[in-house]
């Protein structure tokens, strides 16, 4: 009784917290897939469909720094996807396998990071409703063309609403929490207290701000002198409490009114970072006038770079402003491609795999082959290691909604009531965060869609359960086969490959410190992209069970630190 009332107040609170932005969202998706319908016409309805995928899944990354960058982007790929769409369903399989291969691999390495969020799933699952779904003619294809390019408006339209503000945002919350984890750990110090401060989570903070940075780079080598100001106050304030940690309690003891001054001094840093002050005092500068220890030398030398860097990161100019780098343009052509072998080996490995499979599908006519493409594409992930649990929560979640939806449409014969059945499993979906009850909802809109008009009683519905259910398992085995047995990338090779690479990153960090007029570009990018690697490194590290890979970047740190407390010239 217990557990299910405990079970009862989750539900509850599920959904008092959900209710408003689920409704919200699911009556926009209603209201914009009619709205495309009427511009474009029913045969279009499908592209309304994916761009309501796409809008929401857009949001992992931030495209509002170059929105027409970013516009042309999404309209060239689109545009080709709709282009290849339309040849594969209108020629033969072998010269549709052809096309499939060229278009998923330009997907899959367009929108496949090494240590980002991806973002290849909803375009690849668009491509394949193109040719399944509602594929269109050649005399129709224009008019999807132009559907496409209104859907490209529709989703830097939609970053730009609802994300046009993260950067500041999120970076002032960043920088914020930093501030106050700091104060944290010089209070316990004070106190005497057992230490719960964690030097960890300043990282993971410092890591999750050069993502922000990153993703709103105006393109490679082009970071704004104000973004630079905020990774060096973020360098900063990690640097400042790994000096707290190191000192020694009769230090601390001897010095007692000096950090007490310096916890007021860090307020006052926290208080202009969340806007709630416009100008910016420093009152401790004079406070280590006469101080021969080191450690608190440098305290002194941190505290100053903070303050410098704080007022750099909000001059208005400094937001608009970007040092052009100095290396030659065949080094930033190298760049802006970045080529990675990692990316092209999982692009190629799945394109390969999808093609093959929509060629079977095609050869053999299968009327609901679309099911095992879905799977194959939802299985192939870029580590073999996460196959098995994405597998089983697919095959559940099928199960789960396979079995509820059979259900009520055996016994709702009546297509109002199978309608609202659909539009009500899409509605329960933006409830769940996790992939099997997301899905589950899903099993229960696509059953319907399947049965909606054709299939009634429980032997007709079941029998079309049936066969979604062993295209999925098919759709399973073939992509556990393919990317476990055949072609396996694991997990811990990849991990080797990125320690590697961090490993030159840091390395040539610490060189670069060292250099007079040194590229500043080059130098706040390879600072971005060690966070960003340290970040994934520690991801891995944890699917793995690496127990070392903290203490071994510790000493990467630690070199890079020693060469920075020399700051760069400005």
């Amino acid at each position: 009784m217990k557990k299910l009332n405990e079970l009862f107040i989750s539900i509850k609170n599920t959904i008092t917290k959900n209710f408003i932005s689920a409704t919200l969202n699911f009556l926009f998706i209603i209201i914009f897939i009619n709205v495309f319908q009427k511009l474009f016409g029913a045969e279009n309805s499908i592209v309304g469909v994916i761009f309501a995928i796409m809008m929401s899944a857009s949001m992992v990354r931030d495209l509002t720094a170059t929105p027409v960058r970013h516009f042309i982007i999404q309209s060239i790929t689109l545009v080709l996807m709709s282009a290849a769409a339309c040849i594969v369903a209108t020629v033969s399989p072998w010269w549709a396998f052809f096309f499939n291969v060229i278009m998923l691999f330009l997907i899959l390495y367009a929108f496949t990071y090494e240590y980002a969020n991806q973002l290849y799933f909803p375009y690849i699952l668009s491509y394949l409703f193109l040719i399944f779904i509602s594929p269109v003619s050649l005399e129709h294809l224009p008019k999807r063309m132009l559907a496409m390019v209104t859907g490209a408006v529709c989703i830097i339209a939609y970053q730009w609403i609802h994300g046009r503000k993260r950067i500041v945002v999120t970076s002032q919350d960043v920088l914020g929490a930093m501030c106050l984890k700091v104060k944290t750990c010089i209070q316990q110090r004070l106190d005497g207290v057992e230490e719960t401060y964690d030097p960890e989570s300043l990282r993971e903070d410092l890591c999750e701000l050069s993502q922000l940075i990153y993703d709103r780079r105006k393109k490679a080598l082009c970071i704004s002198d104000a973004s630079f100001a905020m990774i060096n106050v973020g360098r900063g304030l990690e640097d400042l409490a790994h000096l707290i940690c190191t000192l020694d309690e009769d230090t601390m003891r001897l010095h007692l009114p000096l950090f007490e001054k310096i916890l007021i001094q860090i307020e006052e840093f926290h208080r202009f970072i969340m806007h709630e002050k416009k100008t910016l005092s420093f009152f401790v500068e004079t406070d280590f006038q006469g101080i021969e220890d080191t450690s608190l030398k440098s305290i002194a030398q941190s505290l100053s770079y903070l303050y410098e860097h704080l007022l750099q990161m909000t001059v208005p100019d400094h937001q608009h402003h970007y040092r052009k780098t100095m290396l030659s343009l065949s080094t930033r052509c190298k760049a802006a491609l970045n080529v990675s072998s990692v990316r092209v080996i999982y692009a190629l490995r799945v394109s390969v795999l999808l093609a093959a499979a929509t060629f079977i599908v095609q050869m053999l006519q299968l009327p609901h082959g679309k099911w095992l493409l879905f799977t194959l594409a939802s299985v192939s992930l870029p580590y073999a290691d996460d196959i098995k649990m994405k597998a089983k929560k697919r095959l559940i979640a099928t199960l789960i909604g396979g079995v509820v939806g059979a259900l009520l449409y055996s016994f709702l014969p009546s297509l109002t009531l199978r309608t609202f059945i659909m539009m009500l499993s899409g509605y329960v979906s933006y409830y769940f965060t996790d992939y099997s009850a997301t899905f589950a909802c899903s099993t229960i809109g696509a059953l319907g869609g399947a049965v909606f008009m054709n299939a009634f009683g429980w032997e007709a519905v079941g029998q079309i359960l049936g066969i979604r259910l062993g295209y999925i398992l098919l759709g399973i085995l073939i992509g556990w086969t393919a990317n476990c047995l055949v072609f396996p990338y694991k997990r811990k090779q990849a991990t080797k490959q990125l320690w590697k690479k961090y490993i030159r990153t840091t390395e040539l960090l610490t060189q670069i410190c060292h250099v007079e007029n040194t590229d500043h570009q080059l130098y706040y990018n390879l600072v971005i992209q060690a966070h960003l690697l340290e970040n994934k490194l520690l991801e891995n590290a944890k699917a793995l069970n690496w127990e070392g890979a903290r203490d071994l970047m510790a000493k990467c740190r630690e070199a890079v630190r020693l060469a920075h407390r020399q700051p760069l010239s400005s």
